[in-house]
């Protein structure tokens, strides 16, 4: 299991500790699903899959914390810039950070832990 990673231009975040398991990669078809007034299924297909990143940190390490809050702020901007996510398995994807707020707990001396949320674009 590789330590993922975040790369934007020259810009590169590796994580130091590698993904918590469980590992989980949902996607969401966009439909609205209703019934008539008679009882019939009705079922809009509104657009593409989208495909999540739930990423969980325990035990992340000060250095690691400090580098994402630089990432968030000034790097990719909240959920402005597009940048690459290589997962677990060093697959590259290209993602947005959907997490508005970084705020982990420190749960023992200098180790963070959180959830980050990243969805894939394209």
């Amino acid at each position: 299991m590789a330590a993922i990673r975040f790369e934007l231009d020259t810009n590169v975040l590796q994580f130091s500790k590698g993904i918590q398991y469980p590992v989980h990669k949902p996607q969401e078809k966009l439909q609205v699903v209703d019934r008539s007034d008679g009882g019939t299924l009705q079922v809009e297909d509104l657009g593409p899959v989208i495909r999540e990143f739930p990423i969980v940190f325990k035990g992340l390490p000060l250095a690691d914390y400090e580098a994402l809050m630089i990432w968030h702020d000034q790097i990719c901007n909240g959920a402005v810039n597009v940048f690459s996510y290589f997962d677990e398995n060093g697959i590259s994807h290209n993602v947005r950070m959907l997490t508005t707020k970084i705020d982990f707990p420190e749960t023992s001396y200098q180790r963070f832990s959180g959830e980050l949320l990243l969805e894939v674009v394209g």
